[in-house]
């Protein structure tokens, strides 16, 4: 792809979260919120992917509810959104059809569903001229999928803005990290009077629960007339709300449980594979970083499963992944999970993991320390960051300083909906800055994009460019200089194969 189209196609999705980790986040936040009769600004953390490659991964993510409506202070327990009723559903029966004739966005839970695995619910919940139906549900005892339809039976326009999960007596805080929302086939969230649309909501079953299987679910739903999106009232907004029963061990005698703990050892970092867990939904591989690590590890560099029963040998690449960044699972970055495809070789006789390296960072090297005034970059977590000094034709400012890198070891994963992406090579960055006298300043996000720069660009040859904006406020030039800005993850590749026989029978 010619770069000046690679940036005319960054510049026309610019709404569109292209990290896996960060479009699972069931609220995105946009302009919408700085509408809000509260006043209340929010923090906005992109990440792009763009060119060939990750065209497919954009217009997956399209599906992705990502309306970000803004709920008053009072949230999803506010006593105005309450009223709802549950009843069992009357909707016409037909075995899931509705799911099974059109191909569903979510590859994991077509494949799940065509082998059978979904329970009924059948249950509703009418509040408001609207009905929400729970067509079906099912979890493995780790992931949770909820099939629902939503009718319109008013004269208004609407969409989903939110939702809300309680599993027995545990209610899973905001922001429900990992929950996402998604159109089961269609690529508009809006409903219009009288019509109807069918979604799936997915999340991580909560590692504290594991007796109940009492399961609430909410769903919000706003106007889409501009009042109603800036709105800080809840009379613009609906909940719906259906309780059934959701058993976490309804396939126990079919999940296998493998205990390895042995420890990967990579550029001295020691990662230990804890166990592998295989379910009719996915082969799980739970990791533990050792605390003496002199490093923090982002990822793991395009891990592959190699699983072998006699003369069968399958290998399982590009998982996805479970962290505390994108789940309520683990409370701290000691853990992670790596979340494979579903096997048939589930009693393997032997199994090995094999990775290209890490991702990982020492924690004093994760700053920025930049002085405004000189238009310098003091410190970098790495030494590949190019300062763009052509800041006018982007139209930057002086409180901000343009940075380039390029990357040509790309690492890959599958994201919720089945679809492989590529790895984020752009950086994450902390809400707050540090001045010289050690003063603490929020830092201010662009409300508009830079002309034409910024994001991340993926090219055909599997090389990659990133360009981020280090911009701290108008007023940040008079601050005392250097500025230190904390880096909370970033694309650093340690490239260093190792691989780790898990299980043997031998």
């Amino acid at each position: 792809m010619l770069e000046k189209e690679e940036r005319v196609l960054k510049q026309d999705a610019q709404e569109v979260h292209l990290h896996a980790e960060e479009i699972q986040e069931l609220k995105i936040h946009n302009a919408m919120r700085s509408g809000m009769a509260q006043g209340k600004k929010r923090s906005k953390r992109r990440f792009y992917s763009y060119g060939a490659g990750a065209v497919l991964a954009a217009a997956a993510a399209i599906f992705v509810i990502v309306s970000s409506i803004g709920l008053p202070s009072g949230g999803i327990d506010d006593p105005g959104l309450s009223g709802s009723v549950q009843a069992a559903s009357t909707k016409s029966w037909n075995d899931f059809a509705d799911y099974r004739k059109q191909p569903l966005t979510n590859r994991g839970v077509g494949d799940i569903l065509e082998r059978n695995l979904v329970n009924p619910v059948r249950q509703s919940a009418t509040n408001n001229g609207y009905r929400m139906d729970v067509d079906g549900a099912v979890t493995d005892g780790r992931k949770v999928y909820i099939l629902f339809s939503v009718q319109n039976d008013s004269d208004t326009e609407i969409i989903p803005a939110d939702t809300k999960i309680q599993f027995g007596d545990y209610e899973v805080p905001y922001p429900h990290r990992g929950a996402a929302l998604e159109m089961a086939y269609d690529s508009d969230s809006r409903i219009p009077p009288g019509g109807s649309k069918d979604f799936i909501y997915s999340t991580n079953y909560p590692a504290s629960i594991t007796d109940s299987k009492d399961l609430k679910f909410t769903v919000i739903l706003t106007e889409t007339s501009d009042q109603a999106l800036t709105s800080s009232s809840n009379k613009y907004r609906t909940s719906l709300e259906v309780s059934f029963q959701l058993d976490p061990d309804e396939f126990k005698d079919q999940v296998r449980t493998l205990p390895v703990n042995r420890t990967l050892i990579v550029d001295g970092q020691q990662i230990k594979v804890r166990q592998v867990q295989y379910t009719p939904f996915n082969t799980y591989v739970d990791l533990e970083y050792d605390e003496a690590n002199t490093k923090q590890i982002f990822s793991l560099l395009n891990p592959v499963l190699i699983a072998t029963t006699g003369s069968q040998t399958e290998k399982l690449v590009y998982p996805g992944r479970i962290t505390a960044d994108n789940s309520e699972v683990y409370k701290d970055h000691s853990q992670a999970t790596l979340v494979f495809r579903y096997t048939q070789l589930n009693q393997p006789d032997s199994t090995t993991l094999k990775i290209a390296g890490i991702s990982a960072l020492e924690p004093d090297r994760m700053k920025f320390v930049v002085d405004l005034n000189k238009q310098q970059v003091i410190e970098a977590p790495a030494n590949d960051w190019e300062m763009v000094t052509s800041k006018e034709e982007h139209h930057a400012t002086a409180a901000e300083i343009l940075l380039r890198r390029k990357v040509t070891h790309l690492s890959y994963f599958t994201d919720s909906q089945g679809a492989v992406q590529a790895e984020n090579i752009g950086a994450q960055l902390a809400d707050k800055f540090t001045d010289a006298n050690g003063q603490v300043h929020n830092r201010t996000n662009r409300e508009t994009p830079l002309i034409d720069f910024g994001g991340t660009m993926i090219s055909r040859d599997g090389t990659g460019t990133s360009e981020m904006s280090l911009s701290f406020g108008s007023q940040a030039v008079d601050y005392p200089q250097p500025l230190t800005l904390s880096v909370e993850r970033i694309w650093n590749p340690i490239l260093e194969t190792q691989s780790i026989e898990l299980f043997s029978k031998k």
